[in-house]
Formats: C-alpha cells, sequence, structure tokens
C-alpha cells in the first residue's frame, strides 16, 4: 500500500514536471513562458523582463522567488540568467537572498523527487552503476564531495540535486550542503545583476570575465575533478569502515 502510495507521488511528480515543460514550449502566452525567453535573450529583453516582474509591485519578490525554485526542479528555465535576474531587479544583498531561498526550496523539491524516482523504481534503480557510483561517494559519510561539487562553477548542480535524492544521503545533511554550496555562486551573479542594473558596465564586464575564469576551467576539468574527488572517497572507505 505505502509503496503504491509512494509511486503515485513520483508518478504525479513527473507529470506536473512535464506539464511544465509543455507549457513553456506550446504555450508561448503564459508568464512562465515569458520568462524563459526573456531569461534566454537577457542581454536584449532583461530591461522588459524587469518592468514586467517589478510592476507585480510587493509580489515581485514572491514571483523572483517562485521563478529560482522553478529554474532547479524544471530544466528550459536558465539558472545563471536567472541568478543574474535577482541583483538586476533587486540590488546586491536582496537578489542574493531572494535567490538563495529559491533555490534552497527548489533544491529540496528536486531531492525530494529523486527519492520518489528511486522508490518508483524500486530494486530496478539501485540494481544500476548510476546508483552505485553517487552512492559510494557518500556511502562513507564524507560529504566533502558533494559539497565540492556544489561550489564548481558551470556544474549540473540540478541534476546532482535528483541524483542526491536517489542516493542515501539524508535530507538535513543535503539541505545544508546544497545552501551553503550554492551561495558563491548565486552571490557572485546577484553582483554581476546589480552592476548591470546601476549601469556599471565595466565593472559588469569584468565581474563576468572572473566568473568565466572559475568556470570555464571547471567546464574543462570537470571529469578530471571527479575522478580525484572519487579517489579520496575511496581512500576514505577502508578506514571509515573499519572504524
Amino acid at each position: 500500500m505505502i509503496r503504491r502510495l509512494t509511486r503515485s507521488r513520483a508518478a504525479l511528480i513527473l507529470i506536473l514536471v512535464a506539464v511544465a515543460v509543455l507549457i513553456i514550449y506550446l504555450i508561448p502566452d503564459t508568464f512562465l513562458a515569458q520568462t524563459v525567453v526573456q531569461l534566454r535573450n537577457f542581454p536584449s529583453e532583461g530591461a522588459a523582463l524587469r518592468a514586467r516582474i517589478l510592476a507585480q509591485g510587493q509580489l515581485a519578490p514572491l514571483l523572483f522567488i517562485l521563478i529560482q525554485t522553478a529554474q532547479v526542479v524544471v530544466a528550459p528555465i536558465p539558472g545563471e540568467a536567472s541568478g543574474i535576474l535577482g541583483g538586476y531587479l533587486f540590488g546586491t544583498w536582496p537578489g542574493f537572498i531572494y535567490s538563495s531561498l529559491g533555490l534552497t526550496l527548489g533544491s529540496s523539491l528536486a531531492f525530494a523527487g529523486g527519492r520518489l524516482l528511486a522508490a518508483f523504481f524500486s530494486q530496478h534503480f539501485r540494481d544500476t552503476s548510476l546508483y552505485h557510483r553517487f552512492n559510494h561517494l557518500i556511502s562513507t559519510g564524507d560529504f566533502v564531495v558533494p559539497f565540492v561539487l556544489f561550489l564548481l562553477p558551470g556544474f549540473p548542480k540540478d541534476s546532482l540535486c535528483y541524483l542526491l535524492g536517489m542516493s542515501t544521503m539524508p535530507w538535513p545533511v543535503y539541505l545544508v550542503i546544497a545552501g551553503v554550496g550554492r551561495m558563491p555562486g548565486t552571490l557572485l551573479l546577484s553582483v554581476q545583476g546589480a552592476e548591470a542594473g546601476a549601469g556599471n558596465w565595466q565593472r559588469f564586464a569584468l565581474i563576468l570575465l572572473v566568473s568565466l575564469a572559475l568556470v570555464v576551467p571547471c567546464l574543462l576539468y570537470r571529469h578530471r575533478l571527479l575522478e580525484v574527488l572519487s579517489r579520496r572517497s575511496k581512500r576514505l572507505a577502508p578506514e571509515d569502515s573499519h572504524e
């Protein structure tokens, strides 16, 4: 009975995500679809998006938080652009706080979705190499590896949320790792957005260059970084199991 209920919830989440994606692509007049289009064309349509959101008055921060939540759960929404949008709308620190709230909520939903998906596929999923690979990284109780992955610029953190949800990582530990690990990148994007909103394009360009200097090496050497982190986890495994 419990397993059937869990599978029903997982199926409901999959259906809701699929509906959201279909709305974005098939119904272009919705607020969400227009937001995605304007985020993807942020350099040319950022001002229009800013005016449309701020026109909501006191609801503007809540609306932005929901956008950040949705961009974690629904892949078509560009995360970097929405992070810049926070600073562009509200300034550095309010944008950072609102972004962090939305990202934490979205990360929690993605983690819960991973839990439900793992339960939905049950033993079939637990026999896969994907499950063993990611579960191995945290099986020793060493959570440095996923924390570093959240810190890495350019790493697909949204997918990582689902994958960690499929592992045995405790939810409170995950919440701290995901929340704190995202903060440096979120703050950097908020600063970029604030400088763009204030018209400080030289500072914006400088911060953008610094961001690219961090992101590009991480993207190019991400597989090597994963191998290094995985070897570290393997070295710790015998010691932890011996204790």
